[in-house]
């Protein structure tokens, strides 16, 4: 562990850099990070309750959706208009069990930003990663009110904006969110439309804090990183820099330098063995939403159906906005390993005595080896993959 100097105020620090995701994640009942109490006992059965709760809402709008889809639903082209909310809905459930499945692993990343909070505390340090803790906050927080708004936009706001319909039989039919079949009661009927409405959206409450939880986490594990390479960046340069110091002195600042740069790439593999299938589960779920989205788009543009139109240029926009937010982070990590590796070429390490330069070699070897966050270690997360997916598109 290296210790610069124990950060006294690490606690705020990290509950700033933690509190959207912690919220997100206690809400879904997933807290890795909850340190032991004597209600153990009592906190993991509310646990247990919190994710069959959120299981139930998943599955309550899924499963009747699709049962609509096979067994009321007759026309192909409205069966298609209805596949892409469906198909979301299935991938926000997969992504739900991959986010339970790697707590342990997620619990093991936030120890090591704990930690790091805890040995930073000289002044430059600190704001550097305070400054990318603010940029991993916002992307949160922008991802959040795309997601809840285009959400509440088309669970909330065009069912009701759509009036009750009433067909050639004389049958009034009250639109839902989304279209289901119930087989054990009739959801047109007063009250059970009203709880039927109300749990769909609240199934979509659950399906964009899913989706909002794992963006927050991939920005704040990556901008983590990027401030932890950024220190190391200065902690190179200061190497040839204080060359006037006492040989003690100059030793520690290069054990510090390779102690650090360790750290980071062990931090960095953890952070991709935790969230590469979920990455690859979002990146090919949104990918696949996009293009459904996309297909019912231009068919909706050719009828003029306005509220069509709107209801999916909105998800669409919330998709790919979406993609580009994991992509961007993923650029953000490229970006700060190629400085690093940049730095360690161009370092003057002729400044040092012959027998320090050569301590300098597995430095300038170990950055040159790539840093970079992947879907399923398939697919590279860059600027440029969001580019070859939206031509694709």
């Amino acid at each position: 562990m290296i210790i610069y100097e124990k950060n006294k105020n690490y606690e705020e620090d990290l509950r700033y850099t933690n509190e959207l995701c912690d919220y997100l994640l206690r809400t879904l009942g997933v807290w890795p990070f909850s340190k032991a109490t004597k209600n153990t006992i009592t906190k993991s059965l509310f646990k247990l309750i919190i994710i069959l709760l959120c299981y139930g809402l998943l599955c309550f709008f899924v499963i009747p959706a699709i049962l609509h889809l096979i067994m009321i639903e007759t026309n192909p082209h409205a069966k298609l208009k209805k596949l892409p909310l469906i198909f979301y809905n299935v991938m926000s459930v997969a992504k739900y069990s991959g986010l339970i499945l790697q707590e342990n692993q997620i619990a093991r990343c936030l120890r090591h930003v704990e930690e790091d909070w805890k040995s930073i505390g000289i002044g430059p340090y600190r704001m550097i990663m305070k400054e990318k803790a603010k940029i991993g906050r916002r992307l949160l927080f922008i991802c959040g009110i795309l997601m809840y708004s285009s959400g509440g936009f088309n669970r909330v706001f065009l069912p009701l904006s759509r009036g009750a319909i009433v067909t050639s039989q004389n049958i009034t039919i009250r639109p839902l969110p989304c279209s289901a079949y119930y087989i054990f009661f009739d959801e047109q009927i007063t009250p059970n439309y009203e709880i039927v409405f109300c749990l769909q959206c609240v199934s979509g409450l659950v399906t964009y804090s899913i989706t909002t939880a794992i963006c927050g986490l991939a920005a704040l594990f990556v901008m983590h990183a990027c401030g932890q390479l950024e220190i190391l960046v200065d902690l190179i340069e200061g190497i040839v820099k204080q060359t006037d110091l006492q040989k003690e002195h100059t030793n520690k600042l290069i054990s510090i330098t390779v102690e650090h740069q360790i750290r980071v790439r062990s931090f960095l593999q953890t952070v991709e063995v935790t969230m590469q299938q979920i990455c690859l589960i979002e990146l090919m779920g949104c990918t696949l939403t996009m293009c459904f989205f996309g297909y019912c788009l231009i068919t909706e543009w050719g009828n003029h159906t306005i509220t069509s139109i709107c209801t999916y240029f909105v998800g669409l926009l919330s998709i790919t906005s979406h993609i580009f937010m994991f992509c961007f982070v993923g650029e953000q990590l490229t970006l700060q390993a190629e400085k690093v590796a940049l730095t360690s070429c161009v370092l003057d390490w002729y400044r040092l005595p012959n027998n320090k330069a050569k301590s300098v070699i597995l430095i300038m070897a170990i950055s040159h080896c790539p840093m970079r966050i992947t879907a399923g270690n398939v697919i590279e997360l860059s600027l440029q993959t969001f580019g070859q997916l939206v031509v694709g598109y």
